[in-house]
């Protein structure tokens, strides 16, 4: 396998090289190694939020196929989004690269600090929270989606205790409420009721919201 360039959000790791060994890697900061050539790749000027966080499609499956290097078409893909390394399995296997070859790659990106899953997650709860609103339920569930275990997924939102749930799930309900004042009161309870459940807000806390809300 040929040297991996750094992407733009990853810190470098400090390698100890080990004579000897083919898995020494190499961090060069200004030169290059003429007999190791450094793998030209798009820099990509996108922060990690803004850059779309579903599992690779098939357009980009196309688009990697016209490279015959699975390094350069791998580190063009993570440049693109952040993937798990169960998306990293599965896409190495779309290139039917072999199953030993696969966990070395894997190995390698996860050594070197491209692929890390609770990063990853706990990026995406910051997300999902912040701009979606979404309760522990449906965060855990799309975790799950991404190929996160559950055990990376209950740590990346153990820092969503029962109090920020409640006063998330509150102010989401007095923001639609007020959108509702036409409805009878019934009504708009199972509208309100329907629409923290879909977030994945539990029972609890949705009884607690609507009782602020419909007041």
């Amino acid at each position: 396998m040929n040297n991996v360039t750094f992407l733009p959000w990853v810190e470098p790791p400090e390698v100890e090289p080990t004579a000897g060994s083919d898995a020494d890697v190499s961090v060069v900061a200004e030169s290059v190694v003429p007999e190791h050539p450094v793998v030209e790749l798009p820099v990509a000027t996108l922060p990690l939020e803004d850059r779309h966080d579903d599992i690779l499609g098939d357009d980009d499956l196309a688009d990697d196929e016209a490279s015959p290097d699975v390094e350069t078409a791998l580190l063009r893909a993570l440049t693109r989004r952040d993937m798990s390394e169960r998306e990293v399995r599965a896409w190495l296997s779309s290139r039917d690269v072999p199953e030993n070859d696969v966990e070395q790659w894997v190995e390698r990106v996860q050594r070197l600090g491209y692929v890390d899953d609770l990063r990853m997650a706990t990026h995406l709860v910051d997300k999902l929270v912040a701009r979606g609103g979404k309760g522990r339920q449906v965060i855990v569930q799309k975790l799950g989606e991404r190929g996160i275990d559950r055990s990376t997924a209950a740590e990346a939102v153990s820092h969503l205790d029962d109090d920020s749930e409640q006063a998330q799930a509150t102010e989401l309900a007095v923001a639609r409420a007020s959108r509702m004042g036409s409805l009878p009161a019934e009504a708009a309870r199972r509208r309100l009721h329907g629409f923290l459940a879909r977030r994945g807000y539990s029972s609890a806390i949705i009884r607690e919201a609507l009782q602020h809300a419909l007041r």
